[in-house]
């Protein structure tokens, strides 16, 4: 997951298909083509299907509405979905008359019967989508996360597809984005496709926790004073910026503003929450991968899933 550091694979130097790569995505400003919007009909499905109508999409784009209902005691016989069936023509429908302008864009409707995620890993993969959006539940004020959210918590493990969680009200597009980096290639996925949901003039803000600051005891570890410490921190946070600068070079050279933060000294988690209420940010985006490190953090990024106080990319390693 992004947001400390691995300056071994993140520090090198890009390589030329890397940058050809980012050139042609940069001189075609192409949008997304492939979108899976989840719904259960709820006001935060809602709200995760007009956001998707307010994405930057291409020529030929299609929007799939998937649903997969859970099993109601005794309503009907096992794999009667009529009343699904009809709610989702009617969301499709509603959808199609948002984006009269924009006739190019064909909305598709899939209706499964089974486990929500386990479906919506197979739609996902059957159509190569590239973003998979779904609301974020609402949780009562004193009322457990666990309790609420089982659907999009397994979306977050299981989905290989990136994965948008949305949880505010989409007023406008995004306009104050914030990538966590650990200058991974997960990352850097998470950072690209940032740059392709906020086009030009939208600037991004960066953020990066070094990994000492993570460590245990470190305020105190072979420190005989504060001082000490300010002055560990002050060098750990300058060698911290010169690696995020030089992984952020390329995009710059394309003129994409990024503004870079630095953060020791607290959880990873609290950290990142932290920064996206502190400026505002309307979408926090981290990187994500399958490796066991990636899902050792499973556990961060459900947190700031059910947490933030904005909508939350996890970008997976899936090709766009």
């Amino acid at each position: 997951m992004a947001g400390t550091s691995q300056h071994n694979s993140g520090t090198a130097a890009a390589s030329p298909p890397f940058l050809e790569r980012l050139l042609h995505a940069s001189q075609k400003s192409r949008g997304l083509t492939r979108l899976l919007v989840a719904t259960d009909f709820s006001m935060g499905a809602d709200l995760a299907l007009a956001r998707a109508l307010r994405l930057p999409v291409g020529e030929g784009a299609s929007l799939t509405l998937f649903h997969a209902p859970r099993p109601v005691p005794g309503r009907g016989e096992p794999g009667d979905m009529s009343l699904e069936e009809r709610c989702l023509r009617r969301a499709a429908g509603a959808a199609r008359r948002r984006l009269h302008e924009r006739e190019s864009v064909q909305v598709k409707e899939e209706l499964r019967a089974g486990d929500a995620v386990e479906e919506a890993v197979g739609v996902a993969r059957q159509q190569e989508v590239e973003l998979v959006i779904a609301g974020r539940p609402h949780v009562p004020r004193g009322q457990e996360l666990s309790r609420r959210g089982a659907t999009v918590r397994g979306m977050v493990r299981r989905l290989e597809a990136p994965l948008l969680v949305v949880s505010a009200h989409p007023a406008r597009a995004y306009h104050r984005p914030l990538v966590a980096v650990d200058l991974s290639q997960d990352s850097r996925r998470a950072l690209e496709l940032v740059l392709r949901l906020c086009p030009p003039p939208v600037g991004v803000d960066v953020l990066h926790v070094p990994e000492p600051c993570l460590s245990q005891g470190l305020w105190h570890a072979g420190m005989t004073s504060r001082e000490h410490w300010l002055a560990v921190r002050q060098e750990l946070e300058l060698a911290a910026r010169k690696a995020v600068n030089h992984f952020l070079a390329p995009y710059r050279e394309l003129g994409r503003d990024c503004e870079i933060s630095i953060r020791c000294g607290e959880p990873l988690d609290e950290a990142l929450l932290a920064e996206a209420a502190e400026r505002g940010a309307d979408l926090l985006a981290v990187g994500m991968s399958g490796s066991e490190e990636g899902l050792s953090r499973t556990g961060v990024v459900e947190q700031m899933v059910m947490r933030a106080n904005c909508d939350v990319l996890v970008a997976k390693a899936h090709p766009l």
